[in-house]
């Protein structure tokens, strides 16, 4: 009788310490997971935020080849092109019998 208690309880220690290793295992691999759940999310969200930047300078960088397209265009012009389209653009002169119309309400088109 003393030995079938003795070898119940060893049995069921056993049995306890095993449980006892799969739960663990099981807690290291569920932690492992999240962590490389949450690791995945942060760098994605870094590379969106990349990629938005991405975008933002490409723009820039579209605005400013157009600029300089029309600058290249403005120094391939002749002299008195250059002169004649500041004198319109910048200083609102016309050429003789030319007539100009402004806008006397504002609005932009």
């Amino acid at each position: 009788m003393a030995r079938e208690r003795k070898a119940d309880s060893i049995e069921v220690k056993a049995r306890q310490a095993k449980q006892f290793r799969r739960r663990l295992v099981l807690t290291i691999l569920s932690v492992a997971c999240i962590y490389l759940l949450i690791a995945v999310i942060s760098v994605r969200w870094r590379l969106h935020q990349q990629e938005e930047k991405l975008e933002a300078v490409m723009a820039e960088i579209a605005v400013a080849r157009q600029e300089n397209d029309e600058l290249v265009r403005i120094l391939n012009g002749s002299d008195e092109e250059i002169i004649e389209r500041i004198a319109r653009e910048k200083l609102g002169y016309a050429a003789v019998g030319e007539r100009v119309f402004e806008d006397i309400y504002g609005f932009d088109n």
